[in-house]
Formats: C-alpha cells, sequence, structure tokens
C-alpha cells in the first residue's frame, strides 16, 4: 500500500505527463481516456496545471470528429449508435452534432418506424 505522500508524488507525475500531452497537441479526450478520467475532471486538471482550455459549457466539445463524413453517412441510412462506435464518441455527441448541423433526425427505430407502428397505423371500428 502506498503512503500518502508517494500517492501525491504520482498525481503530480501523472498530471505532468497531462500537460505535456495538451502542449504536443493532444485533445483532452485522448488525455482523459490514456489516464482514465473523466473529460471535466482532465479539463479541471489541465487549467489547474495552466492549460488555457475552451470555456466549460455543457461538455468539452470534439473538434476531432469529422461532420462532413458524418453527416454523409447518417444521410445514406448508418444509426447514430453506429456513427458514435465508429468515431469513438458517444450517442449524444453524434446527435448534437447532428442538430447542430441542421441536419433532420429520423424516427428511433428506422425509416420504417412509422410505417410498421401499430399505433399509427388506422383501426377498423366495427
Amino acid at each position: 500500500m502506498e503512503t500518502p505522500d508517494e500517492a501525491r508524488a504520482k498525481r503530480i507525475e501523472r498530471n505532468r505527463r497531462m500537460i505535456e500531452s495538451w502542449r504536443a497537441g493532444e485533445s483532452i479526450t485522448e488525455i482523459a481516456r490514456e489516464h482514465g478520467l473523466s473529460l471535466s475532471w482532465t479539463g479541471r486538471l489541465l487549467r489547474q496545471e495552466g492549460a488555457v482550455l475552451p470555456p466549460i459549457r455543457q461538455g468539452v466539445r470534439r473538434a476531432d470528429l469529422p461532420v462532413a463524413e458524418i453527416i454523409r453517412e447518417y444521410d445514406k441510412g448508418a444509426s447514430m449508435q453506429a456513427l458514435a462506435d465508429k468515431n469513438g464518441a458517444s450517442y449524444g455527441t453524434i446527435r448534437r452534432l447532428l442538430l447542430r448541423n441542421k441536419v433532420r433526425i429520423r424516427p428511433h427505430g428506422g425509416q420504417n418506424a412509422i410505417e410498421l407502428s401499430p399505433l399509427l397505423t388506422p383501426r377498423s371500428r366495427g
């Protein structure tokens, strides 16, 4: 078991490596993943080490996503979850990216969901 001083020394070394990675051009997402930390905690630690990051809003925006390619694939029928998996992002990130770019979002359940839903088909009365 490590002593409190050893744990503190490990954190200081981790933070030093994180700021070096930031200065070398790695994204916050890459740094967080590398160290097993959340994006918000990674951002906080980097700020404490003197990094100038974008202002905090709903989270850190992913500047590394191929926006045009994601929109093109979604328009061709790819699901948001498939695009999230392919790009190492969350479903919510892909959805926000599409909405921000004014892409019409398909209904849940795919293209045929409206036609197949028994709730939306007229019932005969009799």
